[in-house]
């Protein structure tokens, strides 16, 4: 009996490296099909990734549950993640021509000297930069904070020369907060299985690295600020963490929910500190661009409702009777109230990690306009708790976004919609785009709920809410 025990250890110590390898080879495989890959083979590569990166973590878990040492070299994954980050950026985006719209923002900055608030692609047609940003978002506006703003300017001024030079810049950056993410969980958890869930992730690499995604940026900010948080740095913590939220102003949920925490555990002093930093930051920043300018894009932007999201159903059988408005008020709310609940259910947990991750789910789960990468904001803070049922449920939301939105260059640039389904795959994903993907979701909220309202001693004993 021991010796099988042994046995089985052994394999299941070889399984994961193997894992690792197949996940990243599979993963490199995708980039290398290039945006002209067609869906089936991309999906079933990328289900192949996601399942092996289960197993790695499967495997780890087990063995730390065990009391035994991981299974997965550090310097198997550091390699890996390195190859796939440098592969991600040397290949054209695959799935998203969001680089484009970065780069026109930029360019209204630095080169038209004019407000990215203000000045569409389409007021420029001559333009060939304007040209290149996608036809659905030709007539909008940036929606992005005064610190993207910045840094794309100022991008565009030294990279603006080619398109070339322009998409390396967002590429190359995206790659350097993901594995400056992936040094900093390394630091703080000394574990091989917490950095291959950023690394090694097809989302990481794929969606955000290769997109260009600023994602990466909020997800670097949102886990500096933490990691300040746990060293009692209240005042650089609230830099970081507003950071975040000036780029994407949803990422003020993972602010709010930490001042919160610290308010909680470490007095109103410290909560101050951290709170009266972001919001000076913030005034600041959002003054130096215009002010309430900035926000009329998002009270726009309010309004649009994403095919996976689980108000879309919603909105496509009564927001054509005056009612889209009310419901994306609707969603607002529920997402705050479900941060509210499940913020509140964790003032005693020990690690603002699992605070600001959870605010990120719950956006993730209940907002009205949700993308794959989005979910980047609260994986690279939730990676520190990599154990925790929240983790696993967002890699899990996370890994069907992604395969939701995998795109299909037979109908590439043309809306998800049943006038230009062809074959029966896309009819699947048409499905699994709208329905299943809602349903799933509403499943997992259900999931997070129920896990919440367990004894919470219990849960904090054992490392997993």
């Amino acid at each position: 009996m021991t010796t099988d025990r042994a046995d089985r250890r052994r394999r299941a110590a070889f399984g994961a490296p193997l894992a690792a390898l197949i996940t990243t080879a599979v993963t490199a495989a995708v980039l290398l099909r290039g945006k002209g890959g067609s869906l089936g083979p991309n999906l079933v590569l990328l289900i192949v990734a996601y399942a092996a990166l289960g197993v790695v973590l499967a495997v780890e878990v087990r063995r730390r549950r065990a009391g035994l040492a991981s299974a997965l070299p550090m310097r198997l994954v550091g390699v890996c993640a390195a190859g796939l980050l440098a592969l991600a950026v040397v290949v054209p985006p695959t799935e998203s021509g969001d680089v484009w719209a970065y780069s026109w923002y930029g360019r209204v900055v630095a080169h038209y000297h004019a407000n990215p608030y203000t000045d569409p692609p389409a007021a420029h047609p001559g333009d060939p930069w304007a040209r290149r940003v996608d036809r659905p978002y030709q007539h909008t506006d940036s929606v992005y904070g005064p610190a993207f703003t910045a840094v794309s300017g100022a991008g565009m001024l030294v990279f603006g020369f080619s398109f070339l030079a322009a998409r390396l810049f967002f590429q190359a950056l995206a790659a350097a907060c993901v594995g400056a993410v992936v040094l900093m969980v390394w630091r703080r958890t000394r574990s091989p299985a917490a950095v291959a869930i950023i690394g090694l992730n097809p989302l990481v690499v794929v969606s955000v690295v290769n997109g260009a995604h600023n994602d990466a940026w909020v997800g670097l900010a949102v886990l500096g600020g933490v990691l300040l948080v746990e060293r009692g740095r209240m005042r650089w913590a609230g830099v970081a963490l507003a950071a975040a939220a000036l780029i994407k102003v949803a990422a003020v949920l993972p602010l709010l929910a930490v001042g919160v925490w610290v308010w909680r555990r470490r007095g109103w002093r410290s909560a101050a500190e951290l709170v009266g930093a972001a919001a000076v930051i913030g005034i600041v920043s959002y003054a130096i661009v215009g002010g309430t300018t900035a926000f009329a894009p998002l009270r726009a932007a309010q309004l649009h409702f994403s095919g996976p999201s689980v108000w879309h159903g919603p909105n496509r059988w009564v927001g054509g009777h005056g009612l889209t408005r009310a419901i994306a008020t609707a969603a607002t709310a529920a997402v705050v109230g479900l941060t509210v609940f499940l913020v509140a259910r964790r003032f005693d947990h020990r690690d603002p990690a699992v605070v600001a991750g959870v605010a990120v789910l719950a956006y993730c789960l209940l907002g009205a306009y949700v993308l794959p990468w989005y979910v980047f904001w609260g994986l690279a803070p939730l990676a520190l708790a990599w154990r925790s049922r929240l983790t696993w449920l967002a890699l899990l939301h996370g890994a069907v976004l992604h395969l939701a939105y995998v795109p299909d260059p037979e109908i590439r640039g043309q809306p998800l919609d049943p006038l230009f389904i062809r074959t029966p795959l896309q009819r699947l994903q048409l499905d699994f785009f709208q329905m299943w993907v809602p349903l799933l979701e509403l499943c997992l909220i259900a999931a997070v709920v129920v896990w919440s309202l367990q004894p919470r001693r219990r849960a904090l004993l054992t490392g997993r809410l």
